[in-house]
């Protein structure tokens, strides 16, 4: 349990694995999360806009054990990897 400078409890929110990819086709790498074993240069399924459009990427990097207060993307927007292509 971690206490807050104000002597408050700061809630768990867990740790996550989240995967930084570049969708094919398009020039912005994006974060997701996964629950999948993948490495650096995986090809994986991510869903895409809001229709949630299964497109092909790449892993570009792995961040484990990534507590839920110091995510790279705010966690409630962020979406789960598919598939391991």
């Amino acid at each position: 349990m971690i206490h807050s400078m104000s002597g408050g409890v700061i809630r768990d929110q867990g740790s996550y694995v989240f995967v930084k990819v570049a969708v094919d086709g398009d020039p912005a790498p994006r974060w997701y999360i996964t629950e999948f074993d993948v490495e650096e240069g995986d090809r994986v399924s991510v869903p895409i806009a809001r229709a949630q459009t299964p497109a092909p990427a790449i892993v570009l990097r792995v961040e484990s054990n990534v507590s839920g207060q110091v995510t790279p993307i705010p966690l409630r927007s962020a979406k789960r990897i598919i598939a391991k292509l």
